[in-house]
């Protein structure tokens, strides 16, 4: 039978929570669904739970290799999986119960080359709440793409983890669509934003479907440090490089990418009283370099962040997301 979809679930460190993320998923599965779990090297006993699936389970695959870092782990996961759509799952998150059948349903009645997933932020204490992207699938299913560009620029939250969406594998594979495997901390900016630039058809599936996993000790999202806060600062220079010249976009497509860059940089000004010493000067010189770019903000927390910055400055503007983000 041929696969309809493949999850890829990356494995690094994991232990305590991958047989809740892998069973999640299994407790759904059909043969028309595989998985591919791809050990990283990881130190644990991670190769040995996902060797012990394997040997249950003939639509669970497991490939073991040299740690490489998260994107050098998809995309192996990639290069292996034989469905026509593709899942990538965090390996400490889940998948919610009854998703599976539904998004089954989809593939049967669908050429969309990506879809976005709606997805909620699970905490310890067993609450949760919604991811807060606000995406309306009428403003995005069957639209032109610069259609869906322009709504999803004016939400309040970048739609950029690899693990909210749902991508049909040919699309990336004919477009050469790969994590960029430099071990860099924010991959899934520049490989989504690549995908929204892209694609041509788009949908939204408005079902519950993915567990995102807060406050986890050890993951490279629960702190902020100063390889990760300027391998994000790199998505921003990168943009302002490819899509603007002379601080000008240089088309609507570029407006609307900067778009994207005027959401990261508003967290990176949020972020730079983290910073210490000399990291807090560079991260301060690299805002004010490109402090440009707010101008290309769409959504209401980017207008907000550049009026807050046109009258407190840099620092004072990054006070006062600081004060109101720790009384959230």
């Amino acid at each position: 039978m041929d696969k309809l979809l493949s999850f890829i679930l990356p494995i690094y460190k994991v232990e305590a929570y991958l047989p809740q993320c892998v069973d999640s998923i299994l407790s759904q599965m059909n043969p028309a669904c595989e998985i591919i779990l791809v050990n990283d090297g990881s130190p644990d006993g991670c190769g040995a739970i996902c060797d012990g699936y394997a040997a249950k389970y003939e639509n669970i695959q497991v490939i073991h290799k040299e740690n490489g870092g998260l994107s050098s782990a998809r995309n192996a996961g990639l290069e292996q999986a034989a469905g026509r759509y593709i899942l990538f799952v965090d390996s400490d998150d889940y998948i919610e119960p009854g998703s599976v059948e539904k998004i089954l349903a989809w593939i049967d009645s669908t050429d969309a080359d990506v879809a976005f997933m709606l997805s909620r932020k699970v905490y310890p204490d067993g609450t949760s709440e919604p991811l807060g992207e606000n995406l309306v699938r009428s403003e995005i299913r069957d639209r032109a793409p610069v259609e869906v560009l322009r709504f999803l620029a004016s939400c309040p939250k970048f739609p950029a983890s690899a693990w909210g969406k749902i991508y049909r594998r040919s699309f990336l594979l004919e477009g050469g669509h790969r994590f960029p495997d430099d071990r860099r901390l924010s991959e899934d900016l520049q490989y989504s934003l690549d995908l929204l630039l892209t694609a041509q058809r788009f949908d939204y599936l408005d079902f519950p479907y993915y567990c995102y996993r807060q406050n986890r000790a050890g993951s490279i999202c629960n702190t902020v440090n100063a390889r990760y806060y300027f391998d994000t600062f790199w998505f921003v220079e990168d943009c302002a490089v490819r899509f603007a010249e002379a601080k000008r976009a240089v088309d609507e497509t570029g407006a609307l990418a900067l778009s994207f860059a005027a959401y990261e940089y508003a967290i990176l000004l949020w972020q730079m009283l983290d910073m210490e010493g000399d990291d807090r000067k560079k991260a301060y010189t690299l805002l004010k370099k490109h402090r440009w770019v707010l101008r290309y903000g769409r959504s209401g927390r980017t207008k907000l962040v550049r009026g807050a910055v046109t009258v407190l400055g840099l620092t004072g503007t990054a006070k006062l997301l600081n004060w109101y983000m720790a009384r959230r």
